[in-house]
């Protein structure tokens, strides 16, 4: 397995320094490309380097590390906090992290993160990441598959377009709700969806929608636009969607 890119964040130099001092001598998979000390330069970083692994803090000079993940457009990649707040766990796991280490740092507990951390990228960057664009770029040639490729952390699962109503954002996860009422949740994000879905049956109605025309009941123009599913679902349609929209269905 070739080396993990990797960025730390952390407001205190010395805490960076330790850390990355630790990586270097017991974690050898762990390439540290950068390292950022405000959650402006974080943000900046994350997005040009594109690291698969972030170290992160949490209570940051003017701001915190949530908001950082929050704001990057970077999505591709996983997290370990290392922070003395304790208090925090529960939102953190909510981010998808890896690992919640707390301070002072202990070589044992990052070993064990580490460990972690590359067993969890490997599956979803070197295995399921391959697959799915094989599945999902197929989808696009002459043949048009009639399923699409749903990666969630351990296992891939596959979506008939038939059955699928429309699906949601969720940060950087989307959403699939299906026509039986169930939903699933797939470690990717609303705009790769949009990339590879076919687009003479669905839409993007909203940043956060793309509606399955075939289950659209009807357009509701009462306090502003919505689409009505078949699931009984009114979905907001955007403004600057709208009038795409009325000329992909016809509607003057």
């Amino acid at each position: 397995m070739e080396k993990i890119n990797s960025i730390v964040v952390d407001d205190e130099i010395s805490n960076t320094t330790l850390l990355v001092q630790y990586l270097k001598k017991y974690c050898p998979l762990i390439d540290v490309v950068g390292v950022a000390n405000t959650k402006a330069d974080a943000i900046a970083l994350i997005n040009e380097l594109k690291p698969k692994l972030i170290f992160l803090d949490i209570i940051l000079d003017e701001g915190n590390g949530f908001e950082v993940l929050d704001e990057i457009s970077h999505n591709k990649y996983k997290v370990i906090f290392i922070t003395s707040h304790i208090e925090y766990a529960i939102k953190a796991f909510k981010f998808s992290a890896i690992d919640y280490i707390l301070k002072p740092l202990k070589v044992k507990d990052l070993v064990v993160g580490v460990n972690s951390a590359i067993k969890d990228i490997e599956k979803y960057f070197y295995t399921s990441n391959e697959q799915i664009e094989t599945l999902n770029n197929s989808i696009n040639d002459k043949t048009k598959l009639n399923f699409i490729a749903v990666p969630s952390v351990d296992k891939i699962e596959f979506v008939k377009l038939e059955d699928l109503v429309y699906l949601q954002s969720d940060g950087r996860y989307t959403i699939f709700f299906l026509k039986d009422g169930s939903k699933m949740v797939a470690s990717r994000n609303l705009g790769e969806y949009e990339s590879i879905i076919d687009k003479t049956k669905f839409f993007r109605i909203h940043n956060s929608y793309i509606v399955n025309l075939r289950y659209v009941v009807s357009i509701n123009k009462r306090d502003g636009s919505y689409c009505e599913m078949i699931t009984r679902v009114s979905l907001p349609i955007a403004k600057r969607r709208q009038d795409s929209l009325n000329r992909f269905l016809k509607i003057k």
